[in-house]
Parts: C-alpha cells; sequence; structure tokens
C-alpha cells in the first residue's frame, strides 16, 4: 500500500504520513454511510439544514486552527486562508436557506392535471456520494458538493488527501449530526484505492473537481463500474474541471476597477492557482496601453514569500520548481514568438523556495501556448483588439469553458457577449466569483455540465422520483 505524504509549500517540512487505507477497510465504512443517510434522509429538508447549521459552528469555533492548517499544507496565505472560511461558511449557510425555502420540494405542472391525472416529481436521496476535492480551494471545493449531498439526504465519503486537516475538520463537523453516526467519513487513499470505490463499492455518485486529465479518469472508472456486480452500476458524476477563462476589456470599462477585479482578484487570487482565475485577457485597442500600465502596477506590487507572514500576498506555487518552471518555458516560448515582458519573467528566492514573479506579458497573439494551456501561477497575458466581435471570437478560441467575463458601462454589450459565452458562468464587471446564490458549472473540458450550488444544485444532487395519479379514484 502507498504512503501519502504531504510537504509544507514553502518550508517543504513533511506536514503529514500516513499509509493509504486499504479498499476492504473503507468499504466497511461506505456500508456504515449508507445505513447512517437511510436514517438521515427520513428528516425533512428543513430539518437536515437546521443540524447542518449548528454543525458549520465547528468552523467558526476552529477557525485558527483551520485556517493555519491549510497555510501549512497548501502555501495559501494565512489571510487568504481564514478569508476562504469565512466565505465557505456564507456559502454553506446560503444552502441551508435554498433547503429551507423549498429547493427540493415536489415540483408540479398543475397547469396539465386533468380530471384523471395529478402528477409531480419529487427529490429523494442518492445515498453515499463520494467527493474527491483539492488542494487549491480545500474548504470551498470540499464544501460545495458536501451540503449539497447532505441536505439532499445523503450521506458522504470525503477525500482530501491533498489537504488531510481539512478532511479531518469535516468529518469532525458532519460526522454525527441528529444522533446518526457515519454521515460524512473521511478517507486516506491512494488512486488505485480511490478508482477502487468508484467502480466496485456502494456509492451512488462522483464528484470531482480537479484536472481535465484526473477528470477522464474518474469517467473511466465511472464506465467501469457498469460492468460490475453492485447495487447501483450507472452512477452520475459531477466534474468541475479546468479552465482557460478568458476576460474582455472593453472600450467603456472603468479600468480601475477593471484592472483590480481582473487582475488582483481574476489573475493573482492564491497565487494565480485557481481553475476560475482569469487567465488571458483581451484589451479594446483604445485603452489597451492604459490599462497594461494598471495591470503591471497591481502585479508589481506584490510581495513573494512566508504565508505565514501577515505582508505576503502571494504564497509559494504548489506545484514547487516543476510548476515555476513549466510557467518560465511557456513565458519565455512567448517572448520568442514576439510577446514584450513587461514585468516579471524571473524567479526570486524566498527561504529555499523559488517563486515566479508575477509576470506581465503583452502583444500576445492567438497560437500562443501561453493563451491557450491553463497556465496555474501569476502570468497574465494580454492581447489588443480591434472590436467586440474580435473580441468574442478570442475568448471563445479554447477548448475550456469554466467561466468568461466582460468590463463595460454597457448592458447592450455585456448582454451580447453573454449570449455569445459558452461556458458555464459569465460575469460583468467581476470575476473569479463564485456566488452561492448561483449554479457552478464547468463545460466543453472544464467540465460535464453538472450543477453545484444554487437550489437547483440541491436537486441535482438527488435523485427522481415521478408520481403519477388517478385523483378521480381517490378519496
Amino acid at each position: 500500500m502507498s504512503q501519502i505524504d504531504v510537504y509544507n509549500p514553502f518550508t517543504r517540512e513533511l506536514e503529514f504520513s500516513q499509509p493509504s487505507q486499504t479498499f476492504e477497510s473503507v468499504n466497511l465504512r461506505i456500508n456504515d454511510a449508507q445505513d447512517a443517510s437511510y436514517y438521515w434522509r427520513r428528516l425533512k429538508p428543513e430539518e437536515r439544514a437546521e443540524h447542518v447549521m449548528k454543525a458549520l459552528d465547528y468552523f467558526r469555533h476552529h477557525r485558527p486552527d483551520i485556517a493555519q492548517g491549510v497555510t501549512r499544507e497548501v502555501g495559501k496565505p494565512l489571510k487568504a486562508a481564514g478569508e476562504e472560511l469565512d466565505f465557505m461558511l456564507e456559502r454553506a449557510e446560503y444552502l441551508c436557506r435554498f433547503a429551507k425555502d423549498g429547493a427540493l420540494r415536489p415540483s408540479r405542472h398543475p397547469e396539465y392535471d386533468d380530471p384523471s391525472f395529478e402528477g409531480r416529481i419529487e427529490c429523494r436521496a442518492k445515498g453515499v456520494v463520494y467527493i474527491i476535492t483539492p488542494w487549491n480551494y480545500p474548504l470551498f471545493c470540499a464544501i460545495n458538493g458536501t451540503i449539497c449531498a447532505l441536505l439532499s439526504g445523503s450521506a458522504v465519503v470525503l477525500k482530501h488527501t491533498t489537504t488531510p486537516s481539512v478532511g479531518a475538520h469535516f468529518e469532525n463537523a458532519f460526522g454525527v449530526m441528529a444522533d446518526i453516526e457515519n454521515l460524512l467519513i473521511n478517507v486516506t487513499v491512494d488512486f488505485d484505492v480511490s478508482a477502487r470505490i468508484i467502480e466496485e463499492a456502494d456509492i451512488n455518485h462522483v464528484v470531482f473537481t480537479g484536472s481535465v486529465k484526473g477528470g477522464r479518469a474518474i469517467q473511466q472508472s465511472v464506465a467501469k463500474r457498469t460492468f460490475n456486480d453492485v447495487a447501483d452500476p450507472f452512477i452520475a458524476s459531477s466534474l468541475e474541471l479546468g479552465g482557460s477563462d478568458a476576460a474582455y476589456i472593453a472600450e467603456d470599462a472603468d479600468l480601475d476597477d477593471a484592472a483590480f477585479w481582473a487582475v488582483r482578484i481574476g489573475r493573482l487570487h492564491n497565487s494565480g492557482q485557481s481553475c476560475c482565475a482569469v487567465k488571458r485577457i483581451y484589451a479594446h485597442a483604445s485603452i489597451y496601453d492604459a490599462f497594461l500600465d494598471k495591470a503591471q502596477a497591481i502585479m508589481e506590487e506584490q510581495k513573494n514569500g512566508d504565508p505565514m507572514e501577515e505582508s505576503t500576498t502571494l504564497g509559494p506555487l504548489h506545484g514547487g520548481d516543476p510548476a515555476v518552471n513549466n510557467l518560465l518555458a511557456i513565458t519565455q516560448e512567448a517572448q520568442r514568438d514576439g510577446a514584450r515582458l513587461l514585468c516579471g519573467g524571473t524567479t526570486e528566492r524566498v527561504g529555499v523556495v523559488d517563486f515566479l514573479r508575477p509576470t506581465l506579458l503583452a502583444d500576445v497573439k492567438p497560437g500562443m501556448r501561453v493563451l491557450q494551456e491553463e497556465t496555474f501561477g501569476p502570468v497574465l497575458p494580454v492581447m489588443s483588439v480591434s472590436n467586440d466581435d474580435e473580441a468574442i471570437e478570442q475568448a471563445l478560441n479554447s477548448a475550456y469553458g469554466l467561466t468568461s467575463s466582460i468590463f463595460t458601462a454597457s448592458r447592450q454589450r455585456a448582454e451580447q457577449y453573454i449570449a455569445a459565452m459558452e461556458s458555464g458562468t459569465v460575469f460583468v464587471n467581476r470575476c473569479n466569483f463564485v456566488d452561492a446564490r448561483l449554479g457552478w458549472i464547468g463545460q466543453r473540458s472544464s467540465g460535464n455540465g453538472s450543477l453545484a450550488l444554487a437550489p437547483e444544485g440541491l436537486q441535482a444532487f438527488s435523485a427522481r422520483k415521478s408520481v403519477n395519479l388517478d385523483p378521480s379514484k381517490l378519496r
């Protein structure tokens, strides 16, 4: 059985080490989770929401320890880790509110009823939802599926081996509710055991957030499951994968606001390690130079360093030297092909770690790799466009479809851009801002169109049951 080790990205010290649990031991716990779901689903959605709300207090009471654990294991600046926890709570509270407000009530179309027909579609619990969550936003990504699953009446199996402290905290918070044990079990397993869970265990849904390569592996295991002797062979998967998200800075945009959102929040948040980060910008020719000046100023004021220090704005890249070297190679390749380097493009050493200085590239061209691949770090390519149509054409020039954004003062221009985009989310005058009131969706290479968050997200994590009545024969 393989060893699972987690190292501090800044100090390079070992933070966690444990052998992978065996499939046999995990499978027993999954069966316990199925039993837990049987009792949990008997509660009304609003009752489940009350228990989940109480469980969230755990995170409030342990906020400093949780934030510090995230910083040690991920390298995220401590302030940002605390902010992620705060926004995670807000997101979870919205989902509980949706459950209390009737998001899981049966849907009806009484306008189609007649004396011999009455129908409704009910939401019912699936059973056990297996959630595989990534390192970059360990609280956000874990909470999306966890709360949707729990509120819909299912139990959760959580794999959080890249940020093991978060997985333990989730089990402490949600493992026992309403005196029902095993509602959430945290597992520490390697890739092989994880694949067997999908292919052989008594689960009913799988959620994965991560790379496109990882998404393909999940889909392969889901397909293999169909040939195995399991109670629920044809389970659904929810995939939210990578992105190369575009932002268009239109000629009428508020440049200060656009630069803050697209550069500081969109590109540099979490050191650029975000699926829905702004990874390419198209700026109208009339404001191109002015926008570049503002973008460069923001990038040059950032500070790489110890994520535990208050003054640090960018922590180390989680992938270490290979991640830094890959971004350097892509940047240098773009320069050879004619891109202009405005800042960055070099490394600086802090402690034992090489950091990539925030890198701004101007005059990039459509075929460059820096525009086509997902760059997971503080590298921002900017291209000049002559009009809205060219901006739309270039924004669509990608295999990905997670988010896109436009900065403009014109609602008409915004709506034209929205209509043209093929991404799961379109932002107007903001970006990289996941709101629980709206569904989170990945299209094309960014996912399989599955939905989390929003009232509809609770339904998406539910099984459906059609009820067909002949009311004329009922008293």
